[in-house]
């Protein structure tokens, strides 16, 4: 993607994540310091049918999706849009021409003094994770390194190795929420949670997907980073939006009374989190949402897997995710 506009320029970008799209709308000062004016998300479920096409519903899902966020950027003054597709729309190789098609049909829906650029496409996995690193470098986080920064999707999970501008490491690996949901399935979902022996088959249901799922995401985390995290290793995890905003808020709520808030989780207090996923801590605790149950089990073992295979070493938590990342890399640096 080539750098197209000027700081000053209000732009918005949309995310079209396999589960749900985001928003950001922003800008960039003369001095070169980013501006968040406004960020959205909004479920679409792309994948819920299956990959490697787009049903009906899911053309429709996406387009009232896409004509939502729309409405949300012309509102603030938004002077472009783009949209990016992820993971889901990359396993379906009609996604380019459809995208342009509805990027057309969206800009000449919009009355006459309304109408702004539009432009959709799909971007690989390797950009998707590059964007992410340059919008978190861009707003100061990484300078304390190096860092390991993981995107968990839907489709895909996204790992960056680097030390603010330069990079060790990038993948883009086909992990994601839906796809690990799909393979290590929760067997047991009783009707009546309030009967003990439900209760019992239900916490083992979890115990098993959780430890199934930790042991698999273990071992492809460290055949894919080993030799990296062997030559330069990262000193925290950097965790953008999704799970990890569940994680981060789940935390700060369980050790607000113990006086135990800090800007890192521990991989204890990462492991913790697990337990509660699936049952296994004592005591009261706070309730996990907004995750699914079944989604907050495997996002827990994805989570502490990558820990471990990094050595234990702590999470820190960012809002911040590809679309912050992409709307940067639209300016001209001068």
């Amino acid at each position: 993607m080539i750098a197209i506009h000027r700081p000053g320029d209000r732009l918005a970008v949309v995310d079209m994540g396999t589960n749900v799209f985001g928003l950001a709308v922003g800008t960039l000062s003369q001095t070169g310091s980013p501006h968040w004016i406004h960020r959205a998300e909004l479920e679409v479920g792309l994948a819920s049918e299956g990959f490697g096409f787009l049903t009906e519903a899911g053309q429709k899902r996406t387009e009232a999706a896409l004509q939502h966020h729309l409405q949300i950027a012309l509102d603030h003054k938004a002077t472009a849009l783009y949209g990016f597709g992820t993971e889901a729309l990359r396993q379906w190789d009609q996604a380019p021409q459809w995208l342009q098609r509805t990027a057309s049909t969206l800009h000449h829906n919009l009355p006459h003094q309304q109408r702004i650029p539009i432009k959709l496409s799909v971007i690989p996995g390797e950009l998707e994770a590059e964007w992410i690193r340059y919008g978190l470098q861009r707003s100061g986080l990484l300078e304390d390194g190096p860092v390991l920064i993981n995107d968990i999707g839907g489709g895909s999970v996204e790992l960056v190795l680097c030390h603010g501008p330069k990079t060790y490491l990038a993948l883009s690996l086909p992990l994601g929420m839906r796809k690990l949901i799909h393979q290590f399935p929760i067997r047991t979902m009783p009707q009546d949670p309030q009967d003990a022996s439900a209760l019992a088959k239900k916490a083992a249901s979890y115990q098993v997907a959780f430890q199934q799922c930790y042991d698999f995401l273990l071992q492809e985390f460290q055949e894919h980073l080993g030799q990296a995290l062997s030559q330069t290793q990262a000193l925290r995890i950097l965790g953008t939006a999704g799970p990890y905003r569940t994680l981060d808020q789940w935390n700060r709520a369980y050790h607000f009374e113990k006086n135990q808030t800090s800007a890192m989780i521990s991989r204890d207090q990462c492991a913790a989190f697990g337990d509660a996923a699936t049952m296994r801590l004592q005591g009261i605790y706070p309730p996990l949402h907004p995750l699914p149950t079944d989604a907050v089990v495997h996002a827990s073992a994805l989570m502490l897997a990558l820990s471990d295979a990094c050595g234990g070493i702590p999470i820190q938590t960012t809002d911040l995710s590809m679309r912050e990342g992409a709307l940067l890399a639209l300016f001209h640096q001068d």
